[in-house]
């Protein structure tokens, strides 16, 4: 059967992200308040900048979706529900649980549609059955199934399936992990992982604690628990044959040039998909594109069975760097946001619908036109560009012999 739409959905860990990620092409995000996700140092919403974003959203006819993940306390519980109360006055298009109180809750006090998010490990069309009887409309899929598992569940259940295709990996079971909570603290339960899998790490034998040993050597040290990230892009033909009707983007921690790229990367290659044109023909692009965001080596994680370690190195490959936002256009020049130091010399332009170009810039002028060699993160500066570019397109310097 023909599938006639796939949801592209991008993560949003602030106000501006979203706008980015609309902008780019997302058909929906996500996004946390202050409280209850599980991404606490995201940034997220406050209730000004959530009615704001709703907004923001809605009048691109696009949806929101909130996360509403994190494992709750009983101490928590009369804080939760008056937040249950301020959301019915502004409902999102749903609203992502984990946790079966929170799904109780939800269901008592408010009429909003739930997804069930990863975190609640979701491996089996009973599951995902049993939950339909709290209204849950959607499951996110733990990341643990393969494309094999994925057909099989779909077709036994009438649920929306979730599934992400590009990010950071847990080295947990969906995320369900104890480490960084045990080590630090900060639970990864309540949104507050030190990401503790990506330290370095020595075996000591009992009897000999003074001598540490690599389990595999490298001049970095060892990282036997650091995952490599998710790029599911290759096989995305195949994700929409299994039954996959939302992509997920993960990422609301990562910058406004992740969300960005990402987004446009992904929702060229869901619409080229889904038009019947050559998709292989075009994933070489794809890819180059999506190895100039910060990232670790790619892997397609779980969904064909081989899910892979990064021993290397807990870093990220970062092969461009992030240079300023396109802001307008203003007589002869053009305005922009500086994100990293910036000064006259060659650059990519990064725009709307997969517009990739390289461009010389020969000057550049502060806010009173005065003439500048240089400028700092969150200056406003004019350049002249000698071609027409969008407002919200992206300035980057890259070095491409870094990719992997």
């Amino acid at each position: 059967m023909k599938v006639s739409s796939v949801e592209l959905l991008a993560p949003a860990g602030n106000l501006e992200k979203l706008k980015f990620a609309i902008n780019y092409g997302a058909d929906a995000v996500y996004c946390g308040y202050k409280q209850f996700g599980l991404r606490s140092r995201a940034g997220n919403l406050g209730k000004d900048e959530y009615i704001e974003a709703l907004r923001f959203t809605h009048k691109a006819k696009r949806k929101l979706y909130l996360t509403l993940n994190s494992y709750l306390f009983d101490k928590e519980i009369d804080e939760f529900v008056d937040f249950l109360k301020f959301l019915n006055n502004y409902p999102p298009d749903a609203v992502l649980v984990s946790d079966l109180g929170v799904l109780s809750l939800v269901n008592e006090f408010t009429e909003i549609p739930i997804h069930i998010s990863t975190q609640a490990n979701i491996t089996n069309s009973y599951a995902a059955n049993f939950l339909k009887k709290f209204r849950v409309e959607r499951v996110v899929l733990a990341r643990e199934l393969t494309l094999e598992d994925i057909r099989r569940f779909k077709k036994s259940v009438n649920l929306e399936l979730e599934a992400f295709v590009h990010g950071a990996m847990c080295m947990a079971y969906s995320g369900r992990c104890f480490l960084s909570a045990y080590l630090t603290g900060r639970s990864a339960n309540a949104g507050d992982c030190a990401q503790s899998c990506r330290w370095r790490y020595t075996v000591i034998e009992e009897k000999r604690p003074s001598e540490p040993m690599e389990v595999e050597e490298h001049p970095e040290g060892t990282f036997i628990f650091n995952s490599c990230d998710m790029c599911a892009l290759p096989i995305l033909n195949e994700l929409i044959d299994a039954g996959v009707s939302s992509f997920k983007i993960e990422g609301r921690m990562k910058s406004v040039y992740y969300v960005a790229i990402t987004t446009a990367v992904y929702r060229d290659a869901i619409d080229t998909i889904l038009n019947g044109k050559d998709f292989e023909e075009k994933i070489d692009f794809y890819m180059s594109e999506l190895k100039k965001v910060s990232h670790r080596p790619y892997s397609l994680g779980f969904y064909k069975g081989e899910p892979k370690q990064y021993l290397k190195s807990s870093g990220y490959i970062r092969n461009c760097k992030f240079k300023g936002v396109i802001l307008g256009r203003e007589g002869d020049f053009y305005r922009v946001g500086i994100r990293n130091r910036f000064e006259p010399g060659e650059y990519e332009i990064f725009s709307l619908g997969l517009d990739v170009r390289r461009v010389v810039i020969d000057e550049m002028y502060d806010e009173e036109f005065n003439k500048k060699s240089y400028g700092n993160p969150n200056e406003i500066v004019y350049i002249r560009i000698p071609e027409k570019v969008e407002k919200f397109s992206l300035i980057r310097r890259c070095d491409e012999s870094n990719s992997r």
